[in-house]
């Protein structure tokens, strides 16, 4: 039986070699909230594995029983860590706060204490000893009372792990039973052979080969992480997902297969849904047409839209697919009751305007010495005639698609903008340098001359110079092409600016016109930037990147 030590221990060592690979893997390549406990768990198998490989292969007497202490740490580390990665895995993560985990701590923390000082008491060993079995040293001590409290509490760890994810075993769809299955029958095999040697009869198993099953358990953890991607995908997860949306919810697989599907995914589609039916059937099309759709109810009054995401999986591959269906119907309603707003006030507003036009020139015709009233009559019709303009600009751009988006003929635009300036306004300087010919991405070019005629038209009217400079550059990269306006007026007042980055005005602070605003928002429209700084010496640089073509 010579052979015998070598075996095992040779047999025990390589199961902490392979648990410390699983270990460093999970924290290396998962910075996910379930990747520590995983690795804890392995680590403490492999500080368990270690000491008892070298005291089967080389301990004495008095070596062995110091080697048996220094594995008491990850013996008792194991249900701990098995325990916060079945709350982990099942969304129990209100369970592990600071308190609950310190308390949980106190068993093992007494058991180590008492392991390194049992030459002082009696508490896990009344005595320490050791017994040759085939030729291999093992540790046989007489037990003290706290060992079997101690071993009554890792049990009871162990066994509320193994109903955590027995639960979702029953509960969870085929993506997340295959899953929990295997973190059940991990957590499985190694208690079913330490129940064995340790209260089963001496002739049932001689050798305490926890350590052995335990790197069966990595191996079984480390096939539900590579093979179901536990650690990107749980069943928390998808859970919470489902919660804060509080909308349909599909997962599909990366052949666009459906994997598992919420309540209300079904209610909304009106379809019996089931793992395995095709997204194709579900939704008349591929996954890659669902993004952005809106889908309307059977009684018509409901609107909802779909959003679908690549779920990613080891080393960023796509594994799969979820699509997040949301309720949008008061944003619909929403937007109906602005467009009917719009277009009601915009033809009120063009029709009282050529009521104003009629009479400012009927008075003008009459009156022979003219007055300066009548002109100001007229400039502020044209203003408000400006803002109507501006609005159906809008309401006609802000609800394309990327899918409308065509090239444009910039220089041809900025050119015929800046020409008819410099005709209405003779006393300003525009000035214009082009870096070759610019194509932009756009809607429309119409669009594109509205935002350049706006910030010209700004730039010369709220100057309060008598004769306004605005420079006009552009810059060109392989991707975008940037046009900057400087001008040397009195400056954009920081509010106006601020207001522009937040979701809406308020009645204290908003914009003066809505110039800026068609610039902000015909360009974002289009996948644009628009951005703001100080001229020197004075004045405003208002820089506007468009994408060019793809």
């Amino acid at each position: 039986m010579g052979w015998t030590p070598y075996l095992i221990g040779s047999l025990v060592f390589i199961n902490g070699m392979i648990l410390t690979g699983i270990g460093v893997y999970a924290l290396r390549n998962r910075p996910d909230p379930m990747a520590w406990p995983l690795a804890l768990l392995t680590f403490a198998g492999a500080s368990w594995a270690f000491p008892q490989a070298i005291s089967f292969l080389y301990a004495n007497e008095s070596a062995t029983v110091v080697l048996y202490a220094l594995a008491v740490p990850g013996q008792n580390l194991i249900p701990l860590a098995y325990f916060i990665l079945a709350l982990r895995y099942a969304g129990y993560d209100e369970w592990l706060s600071r308190r609950v985990l310190v308390a949980l701590s106190i068993f093992p923390s007494v058991t180590i204490v008492s392991a390194w000082s049992s030459q002082y008491n009696d508490l896990l060993w009344r005595e320490t000893g050791v017994e040759m079995l085939y030729g291999v040293m093992v540790f046989a001590p007489e037990f003290g009372p706290w060992y079997w409290l101690n071993l009554s509490y890792v049990y009871i760890l162990i066994l509320v792990s193994l109903g955590v994810f027995a639960s979702v075993v029953i509960r969870s769809g085929p993506i997340y039973r295959k899953q929990a299955l295997l973190m059940l029958l991990g957590g499985l095999a190694p208690t079913v052979i330490n129940i064995l040697f340790t209260v089963g009869p001496d002739s049932l198993l001689r050798f305490d080969l926890t350590t052995v099953t335990l790197t069966v358990s990595g191996l079984t953890f480390a096939a539900a992480l590579f093979r179901y991607d536990v650690l990107n995908l749980s069943p928390a997860a998808y859970r919470n997902v489902s919660e804060i949306f509080g909308d349909g919810v599909l997962i599909f697989d990366d052949g666009g297969i459906l994997l598992e599907s919420n309540a209300r995914a079904g209610e909304i589609l009106d379809v019996t849904l089931a793992a395995g039916m095709d997204a194709e059937a579900i939704f008349d099309g591929g996954l890659g047409e669902v993004d952005g759709t809106v889908l309307s109810a059977a009684n018509g009054r409901e609107f909802y839209m779909a959003r679908c995401s690549p779920l990613q999986g080891h080393k960023d591959r796509v594994v799969g697919h979820v699509v997040v269906i949301r309720n949008i119907t008061e944003l619909k309603e929403h937007e109906q009751r602005l467009s009917v707003t719009n277009r009601v006030l915009r033809h009120n507003l063009r029709t009282e305007l050529n009521i104003i036009y009629g009479y400012a020139e009927t008075l003008d015709e009459k009156v022979a010495n003219g007055y300066n009233e009548i002109d100001q009559i007229q400039d502020a019709a044209g203003r408000l005639e400006a803002v109507g303009e501006n609005a159906r600009h809008i309401q006609s751009w802000m609800d394309r698609t990327e899918s409308s988006l065509r090239p444009a003929d910039a220089t041809a635009v900025l050119e015929q903008v800046v020409s008819r300036y410099r005709e209405q306004y003779p006393a300003a300087t525009i000035s214009l340098q082009l870096s070759g010919r610019l194509e932009v991405a756009v809607h429309d070019p119409e669009q594109l001359e509205t935002v350049f005629a706006n910030v010209i038209e700004n730039a010369i009217k709220h100057n309060d110079r008598a004769e306004p400079v605005v420079e006009i550059a552009t810059e060109q990269t392989a991707e975008t092409i940037t046009f900057r306006f400087a001008d040397d007026g009195p400056g954009i007042p920081p509010e106006e600016r601020t207001i522009l980055s937040r979701a809406q005005e308020t009645k204290l602070e908003h914009g003066s016109s809505l110039g800026l605003w068609v610039i902000n928002w015909l360009t974002t429209a289009v996948g644009g930037t628009v951005e703001f700084a100080e001229n020197d010496p004075r004045g405003t640089v208002v820089v506007i990147r468009l994408q060019r073509p793809a």
